[in-house]
């Protein structure tokens, strides 16, 4: 459907922000910084300081900010905004944290928790620092056809072997340490020095000023790439691991890369582990098999502007409704 949202996204006018406002939104990001960042370079794009600060201004002159509370007490407002962050990653601590505290807004932020302190990464945000190695060697092709061999792919072109390794499967990231070794990138050293990701120290502090936070699975692997039990493990492991450092007593949830295939057995399962658990998927505007399930969007690309990427929202959701896709349906 990404053609259907390029086309509603051209004909979306701004000034049609207000007749889409009797309703509540659920924006989502991953990370805001002004200047490259090498674990994710390679993996998507992202706003600076000043672009979110615009969109935080546009949210706030449109819609009502909602307080995480408010979701667990089920008293949403009509007209409201709620953001959320995914992955944990430093930035959340950094450069976000700042602006919605002085902004008082309240947000969640989704973590996995064996990234917290550093010591270990996220399989994907590897493969963004071993391409950015590959591109200062002007991606010599030798060095292509070792790494190409350790995962049994082949390509034709520099831009073919990125797309094919940015895919491995997570099953599969173990042989990220054979690159590793092959470009001598010191993983542990990179981990130390850029602290990539939030600690715990910092998930108290925002805890104590009045965020939320909740778990993003343990590894953030592809769900559907996992069997069902391990699926389950992954999430409540990673929600039970928050509630017991940090004597929180609330769940929420967000899927990682995608909630498309979830089955409605591990929607079950989740619903019956905790009656008032909040899930986030990121299937845009759409009504899902249970109240608690939450779709957002992504306000995240640099390159489109935020008013006319909640009208595309928008107008898609009545698309949806035409096909009749605004239910989602899990098997």
């Amino acid at each position: 459907m990404g053609i259907v949202k390029d086309i509603l996204y051209k004909i979306s006018n701004k000034r049609l922000l207000p007749v889409f406002k009797k309703q509540s939104i659920f924006p989502y990001y991953h990370i805001i910084k002004d200047n490259p960042v090498t674990h994710i370079e390679n993996l998507y794009s992202f706003k600076n300081k000043e672009q979110f600060l615009s969109d935080i201004n546009i949210l706030s002159s449109n819609y009502k900010s909602l307080d995480p509370k408010n979701l667990l007490e089920r008293s949403i407002e009509e007209n409201s905004f709620l953001l959320s962050f995914d992955d944990g990653l430093q930035e959340v601590y950094t450069e976000i944290y700042p602006i919605l505290k002085k902004k008082n807004i309240k947000a969640i932020f989704f973590i996995n928790p064996s990234f917290v302190d550093n010591k270990e990464g996220l399989y994907k945000h590897y493969i963004s620092i071993i391409i950015s190695s590959l591109k200062s060697q002007n991606f010599d092709k030798s060095t292509l056809d070792k790494i190409s061999n350790i995962f049994s792919f082949s390509y034709h072109s520099v831009e073919e072997f990125k797309q094919k390794f940015t895919s491995i499967k997570f099953t599969e990231r173990g042989k990220i340490n054979d690159v590793l070794n092959l470009l001598n990138i010191n993983i542990e050293d990179y981990l130390k020095k850029h602290k990539p990701y939030i600690t715990k120290a910092q998930i108290q502090e925002m805890i104590d000023d009045g965020f939320y936070f909740g778990g993003h699975t343990m590894l953030h692997p592809p769900l559907v790439q996992l069997s069902y039990e391990e699926q389950k493990a992954e999430i409540i492991n990673s929600i039970d691991w928050l509630k017991n450092h940090f004597n929180i007593d609330y769940s929420f949830f967000s899927f990682p890369f995608s909630d498309r295939s979830i089955s409605k057995k591990l929607i079950e399962a989740l619903l019956e582990y905790d009656d008032n658990i909040r899930i986030f998927g990121n299937s845009g505007i759409k009504k899902d098999m249970d109240a608690r399930i939450i779709q957002r969007f992504s306000l995240e690309n640099p390159t489109k502007l935020t008013e006319k990427r909640i009208i595309e929202e928008n107008l898609y959701k009545y698309f949806n409704k035409a096909i009749g896709r605004y239910h989602i349906k899990r098997n």
